[in-house]
């Protein structure tokens, strides 16, 4: 079933390149995006917004460490275009595939976005799966290698928001230090 449904999405590549073109940025770029949105969430100078994005990075590290030390390299799953012939779109490593890191980078910061700002988290999480089926698309993931990420991605997430209230003095830490750095070396001037 993973093959067959793999096969359907990546069917479809290589018939129209404008959207070929498209599926190629959202399976590279899309995560840009997001870290984008996260670096302006953090200058914003807002508490909570900093927070958010301290738990969505440290998610995503969590997540993107337990996959590619631990579960990738026990299950050691091949690439679509290892073993078969596909529409491959983007180059990459013959590496193993499961479960993506783009996907589980994407769906830890659109998981974590999500427990903290209900609007945004829904874009993200749009964003995160738009990564995850053009990175099938484009012949580099298997359906199941996305699922993998976004169940991954969902309990690191939810664990770690779980114990936010326990962790608050970590990201207040780095909130206050780099407030004080930003006084120090751009300080405001009387009038």
């Amino acid at each position: 079933m993973n093959y067959h449904l793999f096969q359907f999405i990546n069917d479809w590549a290589g018939k129209y390149d404008w959207v070929d073109d498209i599926m190629e940025w959202f399976a590279q770029d899309i995560v840009w995006l997001m870290i984008a949105v996260m670096v302006c969430l953090w200058f914003s100078g807002k508490e909570t917004n900093q927070k958010l994005v301290f738990y969505s990075v440290l998610s995503a590290s969590v997540a993107i460490f337990i996959a590619s030390m631990l579960i990738s390299p026990e299950v050691n799953h091949a690439r679509p275009f290892m073993e078969h012939q596909v529409n491959q779109l983007i180059p990459h490593a013959p590496d193993s595939s499961f479960p993506s890191d783009h996907a589980t980078f994407a769906f830890s910061i659109a998981f974590s976005t999500l427990y903290f700002k209900r609007r945004l988290g829904i874009v993200m999480v749009i964003l995160a799966i738009l990564t995850g089926i053009s990175r099938i698309y484009a012949g580099v993931h298997y359906p199941g290698d996305i699922l993998g990420a976004i169940v991954l991605s969902f309990i690191t997430s939810i664990t770690l928001y779980k114990l936010n209230k326990r962790l608050d003095v970590v990201p207040l830490f780095f909130i206050k230090l780099q407030r004080g750095l930003i006084r120090r070396f751009f300080p405001v001037q009387d009038k």
